[in-house]
C-alpha cells in the first residue's frame, strides 16, 4: 500500500472507531436507562402500568438527553445527567406506586352498615314479638347467618378482576341465557306466591334477580365488541344489541316471571348502557316508549295490576278489602309516631312484615326518628354510589358499576315509595334491610364488583392518570 492510500484509508479507520465508541456508548446509555426504569417500576405494584409508564418516563428522559447533547455532551453523559435531572428511581416509583395502588372505598360501608343493623334490630324484634310464624322463625338470626356468607362474597367479589367479565362478555352472556333456559324449565319453583325462584338440591335462590345481574354484567363487553360508535343507526350491529338487550325480557315473557321490578330496573340499566356505548337515537327513544306501551299493555288486561294501581291512584274505586295492606301499612306508619310502640311490637296486621313491608313495621316499632334515619342512610348511599360510579375511568368499569348500582339504588328508591303508598305495591326487595337468604348474598356480590372496580381505578392503564400533569412533584425533572 503506498502512501496515497494509506492517507486516503485513515480517515476512514478512524471515523469506523467513532462510530463503534458512540455505538458502544449509545448500548451503554441504553442499559443505565433500562435500569433507572427497572428500579422505578419495582416499587410500583400495578404491572399493568408499568409499560405505559416506561413510555412516559422514557419520553422526559430523552427529552433531557437531547437537551444535554446539543451542549456537546456524550450519550452517556446526556444519558446519566438526564437521570440525575429527574430524581431517584426509587423515591419516584414510590409516589407513582402511592399515587397508583388500590383504592378501596370504605365509605360506601359505613351507610350499608347502618342499614344493615337497622333491618337487623327490626328483625330480631319480630322474634321478640312471638307471634304468628315468629313463635318458631327467629329472621334476625338467619339474616345474620346469610350476612355472614355475605361478607365473605364481598370479600371475594372486591378482590376479583371484573376484566375478566369482559374478557369473556360474550361467552357471560351466552351461557346466562342457557343456564336460565335449563333451571326454569327444570328447577323452578314458586315462593309465596312468586315464581322466578329456583330449587337446585337443598338451596333455594332467586333466578329473576340473579339473571339480570348477569346480563348487566355482560352487556357492556357485548355491545363494546359491536362497536356501535362506528355503525349507522339502522346497521345490522344495532339490531343485534337492541335483540341482545331484549332477550332476557323474552325470557321473562316466556317463564311467565312476576317480578317486574326486577325487569323494569334491568331496562333501564340496559338503556343505559347501550346509550353509553353509543346507542343510536332511532331505538334509544322508542324502547322506552315500546316498554312504557307493553306495561299499559298488560295493565288494561291484568285485574290484579289494576287493582295494585287504582289502591294508590283511584281507591275509591275499591273496596275496602282491595288496599287492605295499603291502609294497614299507612296506619303502621301513623302510629308508631316519634319513638314507636317498643322492640318486640307485633305489628300483626302488618303482611309479610320481615321482607315486603318491613319498613311500615320498622316505623311502628321504633318510630319516625328511625325510619328518617334509614331513608337517609339509603339517599346517602345512593349518592356514593353515583360518587364511586363518577370515578371509575375505564369505560367498561363505569359502565358495570353504573349498571348494578341502578339494580341496587331502584329497589331502595321503589322500595320505600310503595311502602309510604307514594307508588304500587308489588313483591319488594329492600337490599340490606329486610330479610332474605340468596338476595342478600346476591346484593352482597353486586356490592364487592363495585368496589372490587373501584379499588382498580387507579391501577389500569390510561393516558390520563399518568400523563405529565400527573405525575408527582418529586417524580418532575429538576432543572437547575
Amino acid at each position: 500500500m503506498n502512501d496515497d492510500q494509506r492517507k486516503t484509508g485513515q480517515p476512514d479507520a478512524t471515523a469506523d472507531r467513532d462510530a463503534h465508541v458512540r455505538g458502544l456508548e449509545r448500548r451503554e446509555a441504553e442499559t443505565s436507562i433500562n435500569a433507572y426504569l427497572d428500579r422505578l417500576c419495582a416499587r410500583i405494584r400495578a404491572k399493568e402500568l408499568h409499560p405505559e409508564l416506561r413510555d412516559e418516563m422514557r419520553g422526559h428522559i430523552e427529552e433531557l438527553i437531547a437537551s444535554k447533547k446539543d451542549e456537546g455532551a456524550s450519550p452517556v453523559e446526556a444519558a446519566a445527567w438526564a437521570m440525575e435531572q429527574m430524581g431517584d428511581a426509587d423515591e419516584i416509583g414510590g409516589t407513582l406506586g402511592q399515587v397508583h395502588r388500590p383504592k378501596f372505598n370504605w365509605r360506601l360501608l359505613v351507610p350499608l352498615a347502618v342499614m344493615a343493623g337497622i333491618g337487623l334490630l327490626a328483625l330480631f324484634s319480630l322474634a321478640a314479638s312471638g307471634t304468628s310464624m315468629f313463635e318458631s322463625f327467629n329472621p334476625g338470626k338467619q339474616q345474620l347467618f346469610f350476612y355472614g356468607m355475605g361478607v365473605v362474597v364481598l370479600i371475594a367479589c372486591c378482590l376479583f378482576d371484573y376484566r375478566l367479565l369482559n374478557k369473556y362478555a360474550v361467552s357471560l352472556y351466552t351461557g346466562t341465557a342457557l343456564l336460565m333456559i335449563f333451571l326454569f324449565t327444570f328447577a323452578s319453583v314458586t315462593v309465596n306466591g312468586n315464581s322466578g325462584w329456583i330449587s337446585v338440591g337443598p338451596l333455594t335462590f332467586n333466578g329473576t334477580l340473579c339473571m339480570f345481574v348477569l346480563f348487566v354484567l355482560a352487556l357492556p363487553g357485548v355491545l363494546d365488541r359491536l362497536s356501535l360508535r362506528h355503525a349507522p343507526g339502522r346497521s345490522i350491529r344495532h339490531s343485534i344489541a337492541i335483540g341482545v338487550i331484549l332477550l332476557p325480557t323474552a325470557l321473562y315473557v316466556y317463564f311467565d316471571l312476576l317480578a317486574w321490578l326486577a325487569l323494569g330496573l334491568y331496562l333501564i340499566a340496559a338503556t343505559l348502557l347501550y346509550a353509553r356505548a353509543g346507542g343510536a337515537k332511532l331505538y334509544l327513544y322508542p324502547l322506552p316508549a315500546a316498554a312504557a306501551a307493553w306495561a299499559a299493555g298488560l295493565y288494561l288486561r291484568n285485574p290484579h295490576w289494576q287493582d295494585r294501581f287504582q289502591a294508590i291512584f283511584a281507591p275509591r274505586l275499591q273496596s275496602p278489602d282491595a288496599h287492605y295492606m295499603n291502609d294497614a301499612m299507612a296506619v303502621a306508619i301513623r302510629e308508631g309516631g316519634w319513638f314507636g310502640r317498643g322492640f318486640g311490637s307485633s305489628g300483626r296486621s302488618i303482611v309479610y312484615a320481615h321482607s315486603d313491608t318491613i319498613f311500615p313495621y320498622l316505623t311502628y316499632s321504633f318510630g319516625w326518628i328511625m325510619a328518617g334515619l334509614l331513608v337517609a342512610s339509603i339517599v346517602w348511599l345512593i349518592v356514593l354510589l353515583l360518587h364511586t360510579v363518577r370515578k371509575i375511568g375505564d369505560p367498561i368499569g363505569r359502565s358495570m358499576a353504573a349498571g348494578l348500582s341502578i339494580l341496587l339504588a331502584g329497589q331502595w328508591i321503589y322500595g320505600i315509595g310503595a311502602s309510604l303508598s307514594l307508588l304500587p305495591f308489588t313483591s319488594l326487595l329492600l337490599p340490606f334491610i329486610g330479610y332474605g337468604g340468596s338476595s342478600t348474598i346476591v346484593h352482597c356480590a353486586i356490592v364487592g364488583l363495585i368496589l372490587g372496580i373501584y379499588r382498580r381505578k387507579d391501577m389500569l392503564p390510561a393516558k390520563r392518570h399518568i400523563g405529565s400533569p400527573k405525575i408527582a412533584p418529586s417524580a418532575a425533572p429538576h432543572h437547575g
